[in-house]
């Protein structure tokens, strides 16, 4: 069984790995929610890991502190319930979902400063629940189509870029992508997210329609739009997922 390294912060440890790869370059800490590991260069030894932890000591321990902190507030950030009287977040807001049940074979969403889903009366819970879930999804999928139509001509304009499209998709690893065919695609989940998270997702993927790739120019260019860009980055990061 491998040995646990530990760095100490008198009573406090925190564990951490270390692993090594050929196409490092310089010794660095890498901190994620996964874990904290050492990445040396081939031919280092594991007491250049151990100075490196000691060196930064204090801020492996802020980051560790800061991305605890933040995975308890998005433990709630999760999918709705979508069972009446439940919140609905969209872009900042939560929004009551109310199911009425009604005479009626096809059910219909309306929207009121909540949300309002009416369905057959009669069917089994399951039903219900998939039926909503089916018609609040949709609702979110399309005002965000409408919000992104917004920020495009918003911040697009003040590049001098634009989109030859926008669609909004159910993607399992990625929050955004744009083509060389200049069409955006956006993920409907963004829409559960703050609206400062979703704008920046936005802005990447316009960016992208100037440089495609992820160079330092790339991220100038982000940084000229959105300065706190980075902050966003990391929120999705915390999600489980976030290529871009």
């Amino acid at each position: 069984m491998q040995k646990r390294n530990k760095l100490r912060n008198g009573a406090d440890v925190i564990y951490y790995s270390i692993t090594y790869s050929s196409k490092a370059k310089h010794k660095r800490v890498v901190i994620a929610p996964s874990g904290v590991r050492v990445v040396l260069p081939l031919g280092s030894s594991r007491e250049e890991a151990n100075e490196l932890m000691e060196t930064v000591k204090r801020r492996v321990y802020r980051a560790r502190d800061r991305i605890l902190k933040q995975e308890t507030t998005l433990k709630g950030l999760t999918e709705p319930a979508y069972v009446s009287g439940s919140k609905v977040p969209f872009l900042g807001n939560e929004l009551q979902l109310t199911i009425m049940y009604e005479s009626r074979k096809r059910s219909r969403l309306e929207y009121n400063g909540g949300l309002i889903v009416r369905v057959e009366a009669g069917l089994a819970p399951k039903a219900v629940k998939d039926e909503v879930r089916r018609k609040v999804e949709s609702w979110i999928k399309k005002q965000l189509l409408e919000e992104a139509l917004i920020v495009v001509q918003i911040f697009g304009r003040r590049m001098g870029t634009l989109p030859k499209g926008i669609k909004i998709k159910a993607q399992k690893k990625i929050w955004g992508s744009c083509g060389r065919n200049r069409i955006i695609n956006l993920n409907w989940k963004l829409g559960l997210f703050p609206r400062k998270v979703f704008e920046y997702v936005v802005v990447h993927e316009l960016c992208h329609l100037q440089h495609m790739n992820h160079s330092q120019q790339f991220w100038t260019l982000v940084g000229s739009i959105m300065p706190d860009y980075k902050k966003c980055g990391d929120w999705l990061k915390f999600r489980g997922y976030g290529n871009l």
